[in-house]
């Protein structure tokens, strides 16, 4: 190794040491951190929780006056079961406590008042049109698109279909062949393709949530490390501190050692982070077995495999280096903090929109497999959050996932071109706005 490159790297090593301990050591790092493990650790375990403050209004009591409509089914028991009836799609939480406890009555004025005082959670009074069919009215404290309010609408809807066919004299077996659900399949158009996306809507759901969740935390992750670069940055040439530093080390080596040190902590802070999270979701069925009862497993989740989050880490390295020296270098453009945010933001909106993209593509607001979102997956600027996403619902060769990552390697060294160009003509520049002109004669080096 030449003694050029041995300076090079012990310069960039002290500059990203400095960097590294200093903000590490400041309150702010200390507790963002903490308060980040809460909230990571919440939303993994965000099912287990929801379904705890459900369970906390279990047994809630839902009184059924009947009055003079006299149906032809018990509606009591009927609505009972209904709203008690579990989730299609969703597992069993192994508690034998109903959510709902149906009681009938005959004085309404009572019931309502009841209601109003919280010890009864609804009631619903049943009544006939003139048509004959059955007419409900609900009255809650609840709004109308509340779980509860919903769920009773939906069984007040069933009811009254099966009293129509007691009505007509079909007897309840065959009304239940009636309500059969039919033999469904679903086949690509094309023969020939390959079946490698989501077989099912809820494989599709538990897909898109894992992709989703991977684009949020890249994209956090690349704008608050990002800023934390540039204000870097803006904060030393602020204080004249870099006129000094550069006195013993090259702008090149000052930007490589801030992004290095800056990304060093960002990933330490992640990895704080993410541990008790992955934890927490390995563990969710087993917290939701002690909680609830039952058995729990563990296990990744459906939706996560080891390759994506191979990528997922890559993409992490890779696109905060790339979005980070390009911080570094605008922000050596301003001379007071209070200018980083207007010269970063072109930035950030590029990365906000590949975010977007990334979104609406993986809810299908936009086709996954369109011309436009392919293309924009492999331009580095949206590429670690496109391909995540495209990787996530299975519409990605492995053969273009390589190739996303070998683009976005090749264009690092363009932007720390570009980056080093901006710092080392703008680190001398103070009190001249950040204008266009600005940034060309920062990049001709003049």
């Amino acid at each position: 190794m030449s003694p050029a490159m041995t300076t090079n790297l012990r310069n960039i090593a002290a500059v990203a040491r400095r960097e590294f301990v200093w903000r590490g050591r400041t309150r702010t790092f200390r507790l963002t951190t903490a308060l980040l493990v809460v909230v990571g650790v919440a939303v993994a375990l965000a099912p287990v929780i929801i379904r705890f403050i459900d369970r906390g209004s279990a047994g809630d009591r839902v009184e059924v006056a009947v009055g003079n409509a006299v149906p032809g089914i018990d509606v009591p028991v009927a609505l009972g079961l209904l709203l008690n009836a579990p989730t299609p799609g969703l597992p069993e939480s192994g508690d034998s406590t109903p959510d709902f406890r149906v009681e009938a009555t005959s004085d309404v004025e009572a019931a309502r008042q009841r209601v109003v005082d919280g010890s009864t959670a609804a009631l619903l009074v049943l009544d006939r049109t003139a048509a004959g069919d059955l007419e409900f009215t609900l009255y809650s404290k609840d709004p109308v698109v509340t779980r509860s309010s919903q769920l009773i609408r939906q069984a007040a809807g069933s009811i009254a279909i099966q009293d129509r066919l007691s009505r007509a004299g079909i007897p309840p077996l065959d009304q239940a062949a009636l309500f059969a659900p039919p033999a469904f399949l679903l086949e690509l158009a094309d023969p020939d393709a390959a079946n490698g996306g989501p077989q099912s809507g809820e494989d599709f759901v538990s897909s898109y949530a894992i992709s989703f969740a991977l684009s949020i935390l890249l994209f956090m992750a690349i704008i608050l490390y990002g800023q934390w670069v540039a204000f870097s940055v803006a904060e030393e040439k602020n204080s004249r501190v870099m006129e000094v530093v550069l006195a013993a080390a090259t702008p090149f080596q000052l930007l490589s050692g801030k992004v290095v040190g800056v990304g060093g902590l960002a990933l330490v802070q992640y990895l704080i982070v993410l541990v008790p999270s992955a934890a927490a979701v390995l563990l969710q069925d087993r917290i939701a077995a002690l909680i609830f009862g039952g058995s729990g497993s563990v296990g990744l989740p459906e939706g996560l495999s080891l390759p994506l989050l191979g990528v997922f880490g890559v993409m992490f390295v890779l696109g905060f280096a790339f979005y980070a020296v390009l911080y570094a270098g605008a922000a050596s453009l301003v001379s007071r903090q209070e200018d980083v945010n207007q010269i970063i933001a072109p930035l950030t909106i590029v990365s906000v929109g590949g975010y977007l993209v990334a979104s609406y593509a993986g809810t299908g607001l936009i086709p996954i497999d369109s011309p436009l979102v392919v293309v924009l997956s492999f331009i580095p600027f949206f590429s670690p959050y496109l391909m995540l996403t495209r990787m996530g619902l299975g519409t990605a060769a492995p053969t273009e996932v390589v190739a996303a990552i070998a683009l976005l390697v090749a264009f690092i060294p363009v932007a720390l071109w570009v980056a080093a160009r901006l710092y080392r003509s703008g680190v001398l520049l103070y009190g001249q706005p950040p204008t266009s002109r600005t940034l060309l004669r920062a990049l001709r080096g003049r």
